[in-house]
């Protein structure tokens, strides 16, 4: 009989504590997400294509107000052409060397020269075409690379009251207003305000 008793006994108490357990235990255990495995908020759509407000006279030489090098390479200015050249470049009528928008670097470890206008230039320049740009009504949006460089990325505006006043004032130099400032991505360098005064050429 005593045995009997502590059977029972054992059976009572191994189910008391089964149910203890099924207590305690959640139905679906929690999960930790990694932090890295977390959803990044959407990042803002690539620029892709090229398009320009037509008709508006954006020509000329944007000369950096500071300087800006990769390595060897310093800026010298970002061209903007004619009405003409976009239209060409945005019917499929490209070339290798040249864009209505580009970046133009040059090598200050190579040899100096005179040119035409008796300037001292470098032999080596680099240029970086685009691979997509908007430009117009105060907006610029340029995205290219070159591979002594890396990625190129401006977003920016004119100042196209500022930029008709310097135009009608003629070629300007050093010192003059600037007229373009850009965020900029150029390699591994990154400015959160790089600006630009109009140089209309010689």
């Amino acid at each position: 009989m005593r045995r009997v008793m502590a059977g029972v006994a054992l059976i009572a108490l191994l189910s008391g504590c089964n149910r203890a357990e099924e207590t305690q235990a959640p139905a679906t255990p929690a999960k930790s997400v990694p932090e890295a495995a977390v959803e990044a908020p959407a990042s803002p759509a690539e620029l892709t294509g090229f398009t320009h407000v037509q008709d508006e006279n954006l020509f000329g030489y944007y000369m950096p107000t500071q300087e800006v090098r990769i390595g060897d390479l310093r800026l010298d200015h970002l061209h903007i052409g004619s009405e003409m050249e976009f239209a060409a470049w945005e019917q499929g009528e490209r070339l290798e060397t040249y864009a209505p928008i580009m970046l133009q670097f040059s090598d200050v470890s190579s040899p100096l020269v005179t040119n035409e206008l008796g300037q001292e230039t470098h032999t080596r320049q680099v240029r970086v075409l685009p691979s997509a740009y908007r430009v117009g009504e105060g907006d610029l949006r340029f995205v290219g690379s070159a591979p002594d460089i890396g990625e190129v990325r401006l977003d920016g505006q004119l100042d196209l009251d500022q930029l008709r006043q310097t135009q009608a004032a003629g070629p300007s130099g050093d010192g003059a207003a600037p007229v373009l400032r850009v965020a900029a991505q150029i390699g591994p360098e990154r400015l959160t305000a790089l600006s630009f005064f109009w140089f209309g050429g010689d």
